[in-house]
């Protein structure tokens, strides 16, 4: 059986190859690094849900709480213009306060999420 070759001879004789092999490698574990980061955070994330803010679209909310979009836009009587307007923008346009119009959003969404 014959030994393998020592790194010094197999530098010496090829080294491209080594260069190259040196680059894979070092490409593989920081690939590897970010993808652990990664899902490590989105792990963590993952049954999160945000506090609701005057600057979320209804589709962004929607998407957030897994709530069909319609549904909440119905609710917040926007059914045509769901993903361009900002809660903001919709209260104002109703005329009511934002923290009025995101504690009705609040109340709907915990009884859905139950």
């Amino acid at each position: 059986m014959k030994r393998p070759a020592p790194l010094h001879v197999l530098w010496e004789h090829h080294k491209p190859t080594m260069i190259l092999l040196g680059l894979a490698l070092v490409l593989a574990v920081f690939f590897t690094v970010r993808f652990t980061l990664h899902w490590v955070y989105w792990q963590d994330h993952r049954n999160l849900r945000p506090d609701i803010e005057p600057w979320m679209t209804v589709g962004y909310v929607a998407h957030a709480w897994h709530t069909p979009a319609l549904d909440l836009a119905t609710l917040l009587g926007q059914p045509e213009d769901i993903r361009r307007k900002t809660l903001e923008e919709i209260a104002h346009e109703q005329n009511r306060p934002v923290a009025e119009l995101i504690a009705e959003l609040n109340a709907v969404l915990e009884k859905v999420a139950q």
